[in-house]
Formats: structure tokens, sequence, C-alpha cells
């Protein structure tokens, strides 16, 4: 019967026929409570000690140590779930940072938009620069520059 119990997980498509598939095995507390245990592996396998990890999940320390012990005995279902939970989380984390990064401000919008239109902004710009390091180098030979007779 363990088996066909397998089979039924295994045989769910997509995260949508899972979630659908335990909201009717499960209570909204089950699921929690199995999340749970799930973070206390990944923070456990993150070096977190039982105090962090109390404090964080507020869960007791007997969850934290039968979570342990099957970490220590071997708990190969805890590390192959934590390292891929893991792993889409790096992922979502890459990818977010990827968007704010390809955010442009309105202004940078336009410029992109229109360069035609702000060609002469940049020039004005570049030239502005060049003249401020020529000036800061004829500043810096003046202080340099010692007449000699």
């Amino acid at each position: 019967m363990i088996g066909e119990f397998y089979d039924v997980i295994d045989c769910l498509n997509d995260r949508q026929e899972i979630r659908l598939f335990f909201k009717d095995l499960l209570t909204a507390d089950e699921i929690a409570n199995l999340m749970r245990r799930i973070e206390v592996a990944v923070l456990l396998t993150a070096g977190f000690t039982y105090d962090q990890i109390s404090q964080i999940l507020k869960v007791g320390k007997d969850k934290i140590t039968n979570v342990q012990k099957r970490l220590s005995g071997g708990g190969a279902g805890y590390r192959i779930i934590t390292k891929r939970l893991l792993d889409k989380r790096k992922k979502r984390l890459r990818n977010r940072t990827e968007r704010e990064k390809t955010i442009m401000s309105p202004f940078e919008r336009l410029k992109k938009r229109y360069p035609l239109d702000f060609l002469l902004f940049n020039i004005i710009d570049e030239i502005s620069d060049r003249l401020k390091e020529d000036k800061s180098k004829r500043e810096k030979e003046a202080v340099l520059y010692t007449p000699s007779g």
C-alpha cells in the first residue's frame, strides 16, 4: 500500500496538481508542520544552531532534534529536498537581481528610445568631463612646477 502512495505522488504532473492533492489530503496545519520540518533541515544543513532555528521558526527543540537525528542517520530524503529547495531559492534570487538590474529610470528609458534627441546632451557631458580632466591636470602640473632661477 505504501508503494501505491509513492506512485500517487509520482503521477502528479505539476505544482498545481501537487498543491490540489495535498490541500485535499492534509489540513493547512499539517502542511505547515511538514514545511517547518523541511525548513529546520535547511537551517541545520546551513549550520544554524538550535537556538537560532528555534527563534527563527518558532519551533521547539524537540522538533529540531528529531530532524537532526534523521539527518545524522543518513537523511537522504532531507538532503535531496534541501539541496533542490536551496537551488530553486538561489535561482529565484538571481532572477530577481537580474530584473532589478534591468529596471531603468524613466529618464534612461527616454534616452534609449530617443538617442538622437539626447546626442547633444551626451556630447556636452563628454566635453565637460574632458575640460574637468584638463583643468585637474593643469592644477597638478602647477603644484609640481617649480621654476628654476
